[in-house]
């Protein structure tokens, strides 16, 4: 299926090898239980994942983390915050079944709902882009803000960022480092996952 997004930017849903595949011309959205970013969260956060209660993703694309926690067999409650509606749809249409009844669905920009957001998150994965490029918007010091007030004590956040301008990746680890500095970079290829 063939969608077009925000920016006139084409958005393809994909089956490939029994995995859906949500993705443009440049960028891999969502690959079912195999989506690099959210098997290294799942991996980087193992030992404390059977306590979280709560999860925030910021750009659902196809659920894939979703997916691998559920494998895990961790059904936390899940709050998916998506622009595109059509993403959204699929995203619920193609999600586990067990998990239906724990997903809250919110159509919004996600910069737009955590400035309204009041409520806390045992983990919170930020996984926006357009294209190849994460808005500029998720590496300012007020979303970057916004989004530890919204962890619980104790609670994780992640950020997926992919290098596409060297100055731009420094002046991002800047600003995270400034809201977060205790964390980690965990380099995976042209993907950076900060990790709090």
């Amino acid at each position: 299926m063939r969608h077009t997004g925000s920016g006139a930017t084409f958005t393809e849903l994909v089956l490939h090898h029994g995995r859906l595949q949500l993705g443009t011309a440049d960028a891999l959205y969502s690959d079912g239980n195999k989506y690099m970013p959210a098997l290294t969260i799942a991996h980087h956060f193992r030992n404390e994942l059977p306590q979280v209660r709560n999860v925030l993703i910021l750009g659902s694309g196809m659920g894939s983390t979703m997916q691998i926690l559920a494998e895990r067999g961790l059904t936390p409650r899940y709050t998916l915050v998506e622009a595109d509606k059509t993403i959204l749809k699929w995203a619920l249409e193609f999600a586990p079944a067990a998990l239906a009844a724990h997903i809250d669905p919110i159509c919004a920009d996600a910069q737009r709902h955590m400035q309204q957001n009041t409520t806390t998150y045992d983990l919170l994965f930020i996984d926006v882009f357009l294209g190849r490029r994460v808005p500029p918007f998720v590496t300012t010091l007020p979303f970057l803000q916004q989004c530890k007030a919204a962890l619980a004590p104790g609670g994780h956040l992640a950020l997926n960022y992919i290098i596409n301008n060297e100055h731009e990746w420094l002046q991002t680890q800047e600003a995270f480092r400034l809201v977060f500095p205790h964390h980690l970079i965990i380099n995976k290829g042209e993907n950076r996952l900060l990790v709090v």
